[in-house]
């Protein structure tokens, strides 16, 4: 990985107004470092569990389990696809809304169509990250039912994927 800086438009600013710009550069490198360290502990432990991962990191377990927990709360969550069924609201829907001028029903199904697609690709390990009950406290009443909403998070390539994919067809339209 290369960190390439364009100085170039920093030339016509004031002093101050470079020194400022600067400072940003050096915050958004940090919060990029500590995104992908945060990232490399939440795959580590998904693959070996966090024990393991805090070993090969040389770091505790604890400190596993917040970084994993970090990556997971910064990744886009949508809702599962229950066909049929009401659309829960979530960012990635509304912003392919916006973008496409699809009606509701066929931006989610569109959204998990393609995220479908990409599971096959590349393996679900690789695309979603966590799955959780909308109402974890129904499935105590019934561990059964299979027909259950969830909050899903996925990797944010995965939105940039399927973003890049329906605005291109809406642009093709």
């Amino acid at each position: 990985m290369a960190l390439s800086i364009d100085w170039s438009e920093h030339e016509t600013l004031s002093p101050r107004e470079q020194y400022d710009k600067a400072g940003d550069l050096i915050d958004e490198a940090k919060a990029a470092a500590a995104a992908r360290r945060a990232r490399i502990a939440h795959d580590l432990a998904q693959e070996h569990g966090a024990v393991k991962a805090a070993a090969i990191l040389d770091i505790s377990d604890k400190r596993v389990y917040q970084l994993a927990s970090r990556y997971r709360q910064s990744q886009p969550v949508i809702a599962s696809n229950n066909p049929g069924r009401t659309i829960y609201s979530y960012d990635l829907l509304d912003e392919v809304i916006e973008q496409t001028g699809m009606e509701r029903r066929e931006a989610h199904d569109s959204i998990h169509a393609l995220l479908d697609q990409l599971v096959e690709v590349d393996g679900e390990a690789a695309v979603v990250i966590h799955t959780e009950p909308m109402q974890p406290e129904l499935l105590k009443d019934n561990p059964s039912d299979l027909d259950i909403y969830c909050w899903v998070t996925i990797r944010q390539e995965a939105t940039d994927v399927i973003l890049e994919a329906l605005a291109a067809g809406s642009a093709a339209d």
